[in-house]
């Protein structure tokens, strides 16, 4: 394993022990906590931007913190640090590079992720050295589901890097999470194992190689991973509860619903969560998962759906007011997922109500209004419908959008929610030629997902064919039972 403190190279100081007193070496080191999603980042940027407020650097970094959390108004407030920074720096005097980025964090706030996300392609065209262009862009990207661009942002510069460079590892990470998004997945695996080799405090390729196993049905190498790195990503970053959902997608694949909520209990939502995006859309899909199961968790829906619409009232969106408006509408439909969940139909016809005002009147030019048109707004109609029992109209709404669901962003593990909706749907809603297809077209990309054959056997019985569902229900025991024999955690 190759260690910071050993290599003489370019960004050999970013990580633990640069001196935080000089602006560059302070700035190397926060770019070491950006890179493994320290919570300390934050403060370190403030930190240095009091010390140093005319080191522009710190200043762009702390505005891209704003952007990245996928929230208004927190992107509103990136705006108020660059305001602050130009009050130091003038326009002028920022170099090209800075400028740029200036340009990506305006668009980007303002709601133009296209934009942002081409102006981030010609940084790094320029300097393919850019740390935080890399990981901003590769993070764009992920909101915005393009894959391919995911796995070639990284893919173009890595022959620019020496493979002795501390950062390397972590683009290995980025990479292997880019070739996982495009089915890629032995060569995901290897590359983000490689990472991991460089820095096993390397969350993000944690990530991309949980992700691996999760889309290859390998749960029992995938928990042994999470157990073997347990001290390095279980605590002390951002992406700890998104990886504890992952973890829980293993164990609801084993059956094991208890344990699945002792993690969502204890790591995804609870009365001192955070009550941010990127985490209580986790929570929401994994209560879905279980209530697409028959699993009616009121309680804990209840909750989660107070902390959406608090999110909500405090410029999350939703409000009604214009400054307010949805942001990223694949936080709106978790919103309304939770509602649904918990029964608060009410409070659910408002957000959707709203989201259909914002894409009959917001700006053509905004790309969540592309996202809402497209995409957002018919699975947010479609968890409504589906709480209110109207399947037919779930599949209606679902089935033309479902190859095109990346288009709002996220993960193929995170939508998959909304697939599981559709094929949940067309079996309540008799159309069982309709559930074969779909469930033959998941086992046949995902043959060892017990899910999958449960779907399966819920076929055979709707359609009289107990023959067919006497194989599929042994297919989930088999699978059950040796994933357990292969795994002791």
């Amino acid at each position: 394993m190759v260690k910071d403190d050993q290599l003489p190279a370019a960004n050999a100081n970013i990580g633990p022990g640069a001196d935080r007193n000089d602006p560059g070496a302070a700035y190397s080191a926060a770019l070491g906590d950006l890179l493994r999603f320290r919570p300390s980042l934050e403060a370190s940027l403030d930190a240095l931007i009091a010390r140093h407020p005319d080191f522009a650097p710190a200043a762009l970094a702390r505005a891209y913190l704003g952007v990245l959390t996928s929230e208004p108004r927190p992107s509103r407030e990136a705006l108020a640090v660059l305001t602050a920074m130009e009050r130091e720096v003038p326009h002028q005097k920022l170099s090209p590079a800075e400028q740029q980025h200036l340009r990506v964090i305006e668009a980007w706030a303002a709601g133009h992720f296209g934009q942002a996300q081409k102006a981030l392609d010609a940084l790094v065209a320029t300097d393919p050295n850019d740390v935080l262009a890399l990981f901003a862009g590769h993070q764009l990207d992920f909101f915005l589901g393009d894959c391919v661009s995911l796995r070639d942002r990284i893919g173009r510069v890595l022959p620019d890097w020496d493979p002795r460079d501390p950062v390397y590892g972590f683009l290995l990470g980025m990479f292997a999470f880019g070739l996982e998004e495009c089915g890629w997945y032995d060569r995901a695996e290897s590359v983000g194992t490689k990472a991991l080799e460089f820095h096993p405090e390397d969350v993000w390729a944690l990530h991309a190689v949980v992700h691996t196993h999760e889309m290859r049905g390998q749960v029992a190498l995938g928990l042994a991973l999470m157990d073997q790195l347990a001290p390095h990503w279980t605590e002390g970053n951002f992406l700890n509860v998104h990886n504890f959902w992952h973890r829980a997608l293993y164990l609801l694949e084993l059956g094991d619903q208890d344990s699945v909520l002792s993690i969502y209990d204890r790591h995804l939502h609870n009365h001192s969560s955070a009550g941010v995006a990127l985490e209580m859309l986790d929570a929401a899909s994994l209560l879905w998962r279980l209530f697409l199961d028959g699993r009616e968790e009121t309680e804990r829906f209840n909750a989660l759906a107070s902390a959406w619409e608090k999110w909500g009232e405090d410029g999350g969106g939703r409000s009604g007011d214009t400054s307010n408006e949805s942001f990223y509408v694949f936080n709106d439909c978790h919103a309304v997922m939770a509602l649904v969940g918990a029964g608060r139909y009410e409070e659910a016809e408002r957000w959707v109500r709203e989201l259909r005002r914002y894409a009959d009147t917001a700006d053509d030019g905004l790309t969540n209004v592309e996202m809402t048109r497209a995409v957002g707004l018919p699975v947010a109609e479609a968890l409504l419908a589906f709480g209110a029992g109207r399947h037919d109209e779930v599949v209606d709404l679902l089935l033309p959008i479902r190859e095109g669901l990346a288009r709002f962003g996220g993960s193929h593990a995170q939508r998959d929610a909304f697939q599981r909706t559709l094929l949940e749907s067309s079996l309540r809603s008799g159309n069982y030629a309709l559930a074969r297809w779909l469930v033959n077209e998941r086992i046949s990309l995902k043959e060892d997902s017990p899910y999958n054959w449960q779907a399966r056997k819920s076929v055979a019985d709707a359609a009289g064919d107990p023959a067919a569902a006497h194989m599929a229900d042994a297919r989930v025991a088999s699978l059950r039972g040796g994933w357990r024999r292969n795994y002791a955690g």
